[in-house]
Parts: C-alpha cells; structure tokens; sequence
C-alpha cells in the first residue's frame, strides 16, 4: 500500500496520488483513466443520461411528487391503455369465437385464451432464505414501525440472497410480495443505513397504489410477456436437417416442418423486438420510475435521516468491488462477512470518487430505469436535515443479526460453493 506518488497525469500533468495500490490510479482533474476498462456506452446512453439530467433539474425545482407534463406523460397513459386494451381484447375475442364459432374459429379462441394466460408475469418461487415473523421477530417489528409510518402493509415475506442490492418479487400462485434484501450489501451498512434501506424499499411499494402506476406497470408486464412468448428459444434452433438423412430424421414431414420454422422463427424475432422497443417506450415516455425512486429517497431521508440515506447511496457505487472482494474471500474458506466489511471500510476516498465520478459519466450499470445514482445522492444532498420518525436501537440491531445468523452462514456456504 502506497501514501503518494509523484507521478504526473499524462494528459494534463498533475501530480497523481496513489493512496492505495489496490484500486486504479486516476486524475481528478482530467478523468485520466477514469475507467480503465474503457467501457464506453453507446450513444444511447448519453441521450439516457440527458434525460436524467433533465428530470433532475425539474425534480429539484418542482419537487419529486409534480408529474411530468406534455405529451410525454399523456403518451404513456395513451401507450399504456392500448397494450392494455389490446390485452384485454385477446380475451375477449378469445371466450367469443370459442363459444359461438365454428371449429377453426373455435381453435383460434382456445389459442387467443391459451396467449392470454402465458401473458400473465411467471410468479418467481419462493426464496430459499426466508426470515419470517417466527425466526426474526425484531427485523418484523421494526418493518412493522415503518408500514405504519408510511400508511402501508407489510411484506407477506422477507428474504435474503448473494446478491448486493435490493428487490421486490411476487411469489407463488397467490403473487404474495416478497422483500428480498441483499446479504452482502445488509451486512456492510450501519444500523442507520440499513434502516434507511428498509424504508426506501418499503416507499416503493407505497408508492406503486397509485392508480396510475398500477395501469402502466400492467401494460409494461403484458409487454414483458408478449416479449416472452415471441421470442424464439435459442435451443432450438440449429442446422438444416442434412437431405441425406432426411428418411431417419423424419423424412418429407420433417424438412417441411423446418422450413415452415426457418420463416416463422425471423417474424416471431421481429414481433419480439417489438414488444421490446415498446417496453423501452412506454418505461422512457412514462418516468415513473425515475421520480418513484427520488420520492423513496425522500421518504428515506424523513424517516431514517438524510444522512444514513446518502451513505446507503455511497455504498451501492461499490457493488463491483464489493462482488470482486466477496468472491475472493470466499475462496478462503472462513465466514466472508467480518471480512468484506473490513475491506470495503478500507476503500479510500480517491476510489470513493472515482465511482462516483464513473456514475456520472456513464450512468449506473444497471441500467436506466433508475437515475443514475450520482443525482440521486445531489438531491438527498439538498434535502433539510431532521430527525428521525422510526429507529432502531443498538439492542434491536444485534437482535436483528443474532436472528440472521443462520442465514448468514447459509449464504455464506453458497458462496464458497460458487467461487
């Protein structure tokens, strides 16, 4: 580990500091070698991340809560209503020409219905770490105080996995919503970090009753499933059945049938990219997203403090190294967790502000359906300063852990099996 170096940038000659011979060494002045990877977005990108600068801008001069006006809010609503109209109209047709058609006509219902029912969105299976009320009656209490606070129901469960974030699923037949809460990323948050994360969550899902939001987000599943229904299965595809063996394969039937699938299978890809051009358009033209996830951070930051909010934000930037570092002690063979927190407490500040800076520059890699993780960290930023409405207590976190410590050491025997 190194204190400085008098190196100088190549580009514009300043002098470089090297704090750590871990991370990459970089120009603050210049972005030199910013992203040493060079991964560089497509021109896409940088019209995405326009219209996040944009957003961002009305957000900190109206507030997160004023809808976006002109055609593109009323676009999304006129998008959202004909997929969803189009939807309905499958059925529709469907019931009618199996109930009064003739024999093709009834055929071509049962298919209408038989689409219908795959556009539904596939109900994930339940989560394999699962913390429920009998197991983690603290972590529930404390869930439990911030529902309350915001108006809202408790998740029907509360899960873990090896991944370093934060997601919502619907599961099983019933689609009970479940909280699934990344093990890694829970593990090197403090008390008030991960409390700032129970409640971001939990304001999306107060968030998703608007009437709005439950019409597009039906016409974005329908999407989602018309995507999923086109799109040809890539393990079926292969060769032209060699003539010479058409009698083994299958003979005159066979060959016709692949041919038959050799133009069905470009339209099916055609219709497919449709439904996903759509998706994008209607996700683009609608925002909700982008202005649900500046009013969670808010929520966030009245609730468990701006401060823990924005140090929850500062620790998604390092989803990458936090993965490296993870993967790495877990081939060691010891409990990871003491030692991932260790590492990513080490991380320098130089580092710290490169990621930021990346963020900046290219977006978050996970894509744009969220702002960019920058801006949202320069909104909590602006935000005043309160108290907190809902806490958790020193007692209550080391509860909370001593109720996750089996699946704590569950996950972390999955990845050691998987490094």
């Amino acid at each position: 580990m190194k204190d400085d170096s008098d190196a100088n940038c190549p580009q514009c000659d300043a002098v470089l500091t090297t704090p750590d011979d871990r991370f990459s060494t970089w120009c603050a002045a210049c972005d030199w070698n910013v992203d040493p990877l060079g991964r560089e977005g497509p021109k896409s990108r940088a019209r995405e991340l326009a219209r996040h600068a944009s957003v961002f801008r009305r957000t900190m001069a109206d507030g997160p809560d004023v809808a976006p006006s002109g055609a593109a809010a009323y676009g999304a609503l006129v998008l959202a209503t004909a997929v969803n109209l189009a939807t309905a109209a499958l059925v529709v047709t469907g019931v009618w020409l199996l109930f009064t058609g003739t024999l093709p006509q009834r055929v071509l219902g049962a298919v209408e219905l038989l689409a219908a029912v795959l556009l539904f969105p596939r109900p994930a299976r339940p989560p394999r770490h699962t913390a429920g009320p009998a197991t983690a009656p603290a972590l529930h209490a404390i869930v439990g105080r911030i529902c309350a606070e915001l108006g809202t129901r408790p998740p029907d469960l509360i899960a873990f996995d090896a991944g370093y974030g934060s997601r919502w699923t619907a599961v099983g037949r019933r689609r009970r919503r479940a909280l699934v809460l990344g093990l890694p990323l829970w593990e090197t948050l403090t008390t008030d970090q991960r409390l700032a994360l129970l409640v971001r969550e939990l304001a999306h899902v107060a968030d998703e009753r608007l009437p709005r939001a439950r019409w597009i987000r039906s016409a974005l599943d329908s999407l989602t499933g018309w995507e999923d229904l086109l799109r040809p299965d890539p393990a079926r595809s292969g060769a032209a059945p060699d003539p010479r063996h058409s009698l083994a394969s299958g003979g005159r039937a066979s060959n016709i049938a692949h041919v038959g699938e050799m133009f069905a299978r470009p339209l099916l890809g055609l219709l497919a990219q449709g439904a996903h051009l759509l998706h994008a358009l209607l996700r683009t033209l609608d925002g909700r997203c982008v202005d649900q996830a500046y009013r969670a951070d808010r929520t966030a930051a009245r609730i468990a403090t701006a401060a823990s909010t924005e140090g929850l934000l500062q620790a998604l930037l390092l989803e990458e190294p936090a993965a490296l570092a993870l993967q790495r002690l877990a081939r060691r063979g010891d409990d990871p967790w003491e030692a991932l927190r260790d590492y990513l407490a080490s991380v320098p500040d130089s580092e710290r502000a490169r990621r930021l800076r990346l963020s900046e520059l290219r977006g978050d890699a996970s894509g744009s359906r969220y702002p960019p993780t920058c801006l949202r960290i320069r909104f909590v930023r602006a935000l005043p300063r309160t108290e907190p409405t809902v806490t958790m207590s020193g007692a209550e976190a080391r509860t909370v852990d001593l109720e996750l410590a089996a699946i704590r050491s569950s996950i972390g025997r999955e990845c050691r099996q998987n490094a």
